[in-house]
């Protein structure tokens, strides 16, 4: 449902159509807060199940990379089909070093578009890798003197941050950190919110809806985790495409060049309806050939290797015994 937000909203905002109005509703933004708080949640469990921090890390990169570098190849194929020229050589560079940042476009290609930037969507994959590395810091820190008193410190840290910052460096670490530690808490307390979480997400709720009338963005960084976990555990089980694959992120890292591609061919300007429906057909497309040809092979390989690891270590323990 977040990667399908972001998708739709992104279509709006790039194309800049008038007839796509009704959809511009659809915040991208408070999307990936989502993903950032069901990210504190999974990945900080991750770490817990993880035997070692190589492990940990190894998991990481196996489950991120090769998504990441899949769809920085096909920005370049792009660029490729379009300009019928190879200077990609300094987008290539700041993407595969997650320093997109310095190289978001290239010459040629999509100059004539609303924003020139060739996967705009990238700049969270830095985000996600900052979040992975600050995690085993995060969690001694906790283990240490108590996740209770930790977590809602560097969230509200996180928060002031956000609040006296602007431009740019607002959205940067560690402005973002208030959206993952939240959904980190949440899963240090399960079993409680599990059976307490209505209580919470209805005091999240109005939470949003003050920080929608005034602005106040204290508000907003655990009011939108808790709203989003909440959802997650709290409705009916739907599980969706889920059963086939894993596809949101594929959908995620690959859907703006796409968009991009199509603005440029004019497809929005004379039909905007059919772009979006073409959009969301080539995104599912791309996201299925994705996992299954790309991030679902890394994700056995760990599968396989971890297996193994484990039977080692259980051969040693009788040895051992």
């Amino acid at each position: 449902v977040l990667a399908l937000t972001v998708v739709v909203a992104h279509c709006r905002i790039l194309s800049q159509s008038a007839s796509l109005g009704v959809i511009g509703m659809l915040n991208p933004e408070i999307a990936v807060y989502g993903f950032f708080a069901i990210s504190g949640f999974l990945v900080v469990a991750s770490y817990e199940r993880s035997g070692s921090l190589r492990q940990y890390f190894a998991k990481r990169a196996r489950r991120i990379l090769p998504g990441y570098w899949l769809s920085t190849i096909f920005c370049v194929l792009i660029a490729v089909a379009f300009t019928h020229s190879f200077h990609v050589w300094g987008f290539l560079f700041a993407n595969l070093t997650f320093m997109n940042f310095l190289h978001p476009g290239i010459p040629g290609l999509f100059s004539s578009n609303f924003l020139p930037a060739v996967n705009g969507a990238l700049w969270t994959i830095k985000e996600e890798l900052s979040f992975y590395v600050c995690v085993p810091f995060i969690v001694w820190l906790c283990r240490k003197y108590g996740h209770d008193i930790i977590l809602p410190l560097l969230i509200v840290l996180s928060i002031v941050y956000k609040e006296m910052t602007s431009g740019p460096i607002s959205h940067q670490l560690p402005a973002q950190l208030a959206y993952f530690l939240t959904g980190t808490l949440v899963y240090y307390h399960l079993s409680w919110f599990k059976r307490r979480g209505l209580w919470v997400v209805a005091a999240a709720a109005f939470a949003y809806i003050i920080y929608s009338f005034t602005g106040w963005i204290f508000l907003q960084p655990c009011s939108i985790s808790i709203l989003t976990i909440g959802a997650c555990y709290l409705l009916p089980h739907f599980e969706g495409p889920a059963k086939w694959g894993d596809f949101s992120y594929g959908a995620y890292v690959l859907h703006f060049p796409i968009i991009q591609s199509l603005v440029a061919l004019g497809l929005f300007s004379y039909a905007p309806w059919a772009a979006l429906m073409t959009v969301l057909v080539l995104v599912s497309v791309s996201a299925v050939l994705s996992w299954k040809f790309v991030e679902s092979p890394f994700l056995k390989s760990r599968l396989r290797k971890t297996s193994a690891e484990e039977a080692v270590t259980d051969t040693q323990t009788v040895a051992s015994g």
